[in-house]
């Protein structure tokens, strides 16, 4: 399985079912460090993302085995623009289609 280099905002699908959206800290052969990562959920106003391991310190990224990795690729830009404006302190304002 090809992972993507680090820096990389990735889905991982892992083998308990759940997609996990995070930036690719660091991986080697036996495992993947993730940095925020949170797990896709449905809502009645569709996707949302939710905490990964809520009770878990992550300020160092999450550690997790790739044999615990299904699938992992890289996000569609749209996921990359939701992800960034979930967990980043900044936020960005969406672009006005106003011209003035």
């Amino acid at each position: 399985m090809k992972i993507p280099e680090n820096n990389t905002i990735a889905t991982i699908k892992i083998n308990t079912g759940e997609e996990v959206v995070a930036k690719i800290l660091s991986h080697d052969e036996h495992t993947i460090t993730l940095d925020r990562p949170v797990v896709i959920m449905i809502s009645q106003q569709g996707l949302a993302f939710g905490a990964f391991v809520p009770t878990l310190d992550n300020s160092n990224g999450i550690t997790i085995n790739n044999s615990a990795v299904v699938a992992i690729g890289p996000c569609l830009d749209k996921v990359v623009t939701e992800y960034t404006n979930a967990v980043s302190p900044i936020k960005t304002v969406p672009k006005s289609p106003l011209i003035v």
